[in-house]
């Protein structure tokens, strides 16, 4: 049986447009850009027959689900393994930054684990950030660099084999601040 999923990072926020690396100590909000991301998620996720979605607790990854699915009656569960990683995680030594990534990945890994183990839904969304999709991407099987905001990553699970089918960027050209050269 084919199941599809969808892992897709929240829209432009107020803190990613002033530069800022706030991680999950900060409630960030989308802009008006942020929500056109989402909107333009939507159009591409409107034929997917997404039958629930699985979100980060973060006010900015439950906007952008609320958007993009644009259905009341879909449940939004929020998992606080999708969340963000914290602003601290890079500082330490190099066996400390190793473990911390480690952690990180396997928290990330198990939450999808559950899903794939106890949810038997065919075509499910999973609305996070950037580190987070990256590491849902990768335990799929697929190494992805830079993760744009709204940018979303179908993969199907087929017989316990994952296949990397596409990914869509909303081609809403923003500027955040810590994208720009220094």
């Amino acid at each position: 049986m084919k199941r599809h999923f969808y892992f897709f990072r929240h829209g432009q926020t107020n803190e990613n447009k002033a530069g800022a690396t706030y991680g999950n100590r900060v409630e960030a909000y989308l802009t008006p850009d942020g929500i056109a991301q989402a909107e333009k998620l939507g159009q591409y996720l409107s034929d997917k027959n997404i039958e629930i979605v699985y979100s980060s607790p973060l006010h900015r990854a439950i906007e952008t689900a609320k958007i993009a699915i644009n259905n009341p009656d879909i449940e939004i569960i929020t998992d606080d393994r999708l969340i963000e990683t914290t602003f601290g995680f890079w500082y330490g030594d190099g066996d400390e930054i190793q473990q911390r990534i480690n952690d990180n990945f396997n928290r990330i890994k198990s939450c999808l684990d559950d899903i794939v183990a106890n949810d038997t839904h065919n075509n499910i969304a999973i609305a996070s950030h950037g580190g987070v999709t990256r590491a849902l991407c990768y335990a799929c099987g697929q190494k992805i660099g830079e993760i744009k905001n709204g940018q979303c990553f179908h993969f199907v699970l087929n017989n316990g084999t994952w296949e990397f089918v596409e990914e869509f960027d909303t081609g809403i050209v923003v500027h955040n601040k810590s994208d720009m050269p220094k």
